[in-house]
């Protein structure tokens, strides 16, 4: 991998602008069970992509000729509420997503996120509705996602999204969430040491007589 690549992401977008699309709804249940990565894109969305019999319903965004290929989902708010499942997360990147855009996202599933290297964008909801228009009125819109700068770019428009230092880190230098922590070690071991100054009851042994 490039640096230019580990800096960026692009692909085109799909809209699914729905609020509270919980992880059932991303990977069913029966298609977490006796499955092996990376196969778990067949569940995903599996009730929004195909009808009982199996056959896709053209309706659906990612069925749709233009976002087959889509490899950033825009979605409306609490996106990944409900179970703690970290199939729902596998699901998206099994399929090719490697950023979800939202204005929120359940919990677990954003922490879940970032230990998959997928980028979960927090954004404003005027910013996530700005997005899914585009995509709506440029069918096929590619967004290069700056995470050096926490940017979003759609033509000559550009967006911010909200992303700490540590998963940041994450995602730039491939770490694992212990690896990102020690890149913080300097300001792990000076915050002790200063909090062993105003609190040193915390840190004192006790022994007892």
């Amino acid at each position: 991998m490039t640096d230019k690549a580990a800096r960026e992401i692009v692909g085109i977008a799909a809209g699914l602008f729905v609020p509270d699309i919980d992880t059932d709804t991303i990977v069913p249940i029966e298609y977490c069970i006796n499955r092996e990565r990376p196969n778990f894109d067949v569940g995903l969305f599996r009730s929004w992509r195909y009808h009982d019999d199996g056959m896709e319903r053209r309706e659906f965004v990612l069925n749709q000729p233009a976002f087959r290929g889509a490899r950033i989902l825009i979605a409306g708010p609490n996106f990944g509420c409900g179970s703690s499942r970290e199939m729902a997360v596998w699901a998206l990147v099994d399929f090719g997503i490697r950023c979800v855009i939202a204005p929120s996202f359940g919990e677990i599933f954003y922490n879940n996120c970032f230990q998959n290297k997928l980028l979960a964008a927090r954004v404003t909801s005027r910013t996530a509705a700005s997005l899914s228009g585009l995509t709506e009125q440029a069918i096929g819109l590619s967004l290069t996602i700056d995470l050096t700068k926490n940017r979003i770019h759609a033509g000559a428009d550009h967006f911010d999204f909200e992303l700490d230092g540590l998963r940041s880190d994450m995602l730039l230098k491939g770490l694992e969430p212990i690896a990102a922590t020690l890149t913080k070690i300097e300001e792990i071991t000076a915050f002790e040491e200063r909090d062993r100054e105003l609190r040193p009851w915390v840190s004192q042994t006790w022994i007892e007589s």
